[in-house]
């Protein structure tokens, strides 16, 4: 007998014009398709295809496959939140706020709900029901900043400055990365005339990157994305914080699909330049160079790249040639004093690191770079100091500006004023294992 009370098979969504999208992207869409299409009833094959869209952008695709994903799976308040989220992508502010409403309605206990309900009241400027909506994930999720800090947030829009500073503080002390905690505080600290505090914590926060709270298909997304420009944003966040191994095989797949990519060619260099492979590094940079002779950040890259394999004077030559092809630009001196450094002519590294900071005067990197060869290098303490000093002033939150100061101080005698810059080191980072070696090493071993 016929089983005639089984369902249709939901439609799959696809975009209406694939030859638009990148090679590799249209590629991995069409993967997904055809897993879904293996087991059309599936909810977690859908809900991949669902992500794999929200994670491109395609938010039109993305919010019809998680619906058909809630038809599948009605207890599923993942599938309920990213269908919220895909209407307010595509500009339905109401519709997203009513669907985060009865998310938490239907969902009490779950967290995520309740930040995307809050963020959305906030952004309609209802703070006083967004105050609630974090209350509760404060509660539900007491380990997560975002809570304490949304309702800092909702608190400070109307007017309860002092119990903001309380939340905001909370949020702060529970993860000192959180950019937009910060920021949030120095606005509050303002508000309470601490006019020492507030500076502080708005350099902290500035140009904060807003994430929202992970979930169980967020953590997810970073994997679909395939677009060139997020892979190679996705890379260089990896290498930025010391993880090069991740970013290789990520911009090696995007390769296969965009040969002659000068982003991607570049960035796969970097790669693996700063994860000991400079071998693999030289090639992929020489393809830049034929592809753009005037390609200033190759020089840059392929001086670093001959830097590692050991021919010093070949980094030096393509330094050159970069501050030739630059001359106003940072880079290309920056390459110029490593190479000088590596040739041991540390005098003329420091005029070049002089030419970098006229280039970029707001850099207070590169006065620390300075103080440290002339400190270390040619034996100039006070020259030393001057340019840590100039640091500190260009930047106050400076950490490695304040550590230097406060040992060379120390060095030089002058305790008040070490004692005073660590002070300052462990208020911009005070659970920096740096500050505390430091401070250890002074406490143990004082100047004469």
């Amino acid at each position: 007998m016929l089983r005639t009370w089984l369902t249709p098979v939901p439609e799959i969504p696809v975009p209406p014009d694939p030859a638009k999208l990148e090679p590799q992207l249209r590629a991995y869409i069409a993967d997904h398709v055809r897993s879904v299409l293996q087991a059309p009833r599936s909810p977690q094959r859908r809900a991949t295809l669902g992500l794999v869209y929200a994670a491109n952008g395609l938010w039109a695709e993305a919010k019809r496959t998680f619906q058909t994903v809630i038809a599948l799976q009605p207890r599923e308040p993942l599938a309920r939140m990213y269908y919220a989220v895909a209407c307010q992508e595509l500009g339905q502010r109401d519709e997203a706020l009513r669907r985060f409403q009865e998310l938490t309605t239907q969902f009490p206990q779950f967290a995520p709900g309740y930040y995307r309900l809050g963020e959305a009241l906030l952004g309609a400027g209802d703070a006083g029901r967004a105050a609630a909506a974090f209350r509760r994930l404060t509660e539900l999720a007491p380990q997560e900043w975002r809570g304490y800090a949304g309702l800092g947030d909702a608190l400070l829009r109307q007017g309860d400055v002092t119990n903001a500073v309380k939340w905001l503080e909370q949020a702060v002390h529970m993860d000192a990365s959180a950019q937009p905690a910060h920021y949030l505080l120095g606005q509050a600290y303002q508000r309470t005339g601490r006019t020492n505090d507030a500076p502080r914590e708005l350099k902290l926060g500035l140009n904060a990157q807003h994430y929202p709270m992970p979930d169980a298909w967020s953590v997810q997304a970073p994997q679909h994305m395939k677009r060139v420009q997020d892979e190679v944003d996705m890379a260089q966040q990896y290498v930025k914080a010391g993880y090069p191994d991740r970013a290789i095989p990520i911009l090696e797949t995007a390769l296969r699909y965009n040969t002659n990519s000068l982003p991607l060619l570049h960035n796969l260099a970097f790669a693996y330049e700063r994860a000991g492979q400079p071998q693999k590094a030289l090639p992929l940079v020489e393809r830049t160079l034929q592809i753009d002779p005037r390609y200033v950040s190759g020089y840059v890259l392929l001086s670093a790249v001959w830097l590692a394999l050991g021919r010093n004077d070949a980094a030096l030559t393509n330094a050159d040639h970069a501050a030739k092809l630059a001359p106003n630009t940072v880079q290309p001196h920056l390459a110029r004093a490593n190479a000088l450094l590596a040739l041991e002519r540390d005098a003329e590294a420091v005029t070049a690191l002089d030419t970098a900071a006229a280039c970029d005067p707001r850099n207070p990197q590169i006065h620390t770079d300075l103080g440290d060869i002339l400190y270390r290098n040619l034996n100039r303490p006070d020259a030393a100091l001057g340019e840590y000093q100039k640091a500190a002033a260009i930047d106050p939150l400076f950490l490695p500006a304040q550590l230097r100061l406060a040992e060379l101080q120390w060095q030089l005698g002058r305790t008040n004023e070490a004692v005073a810059a660590l002070r300052t080191a462990n208020q911009i980072a005070p659970k920096d294992e740096r500050v505390a070696v430091l401070a250890r090493r002074l406490g143990a071993a004082p100047p004469p």
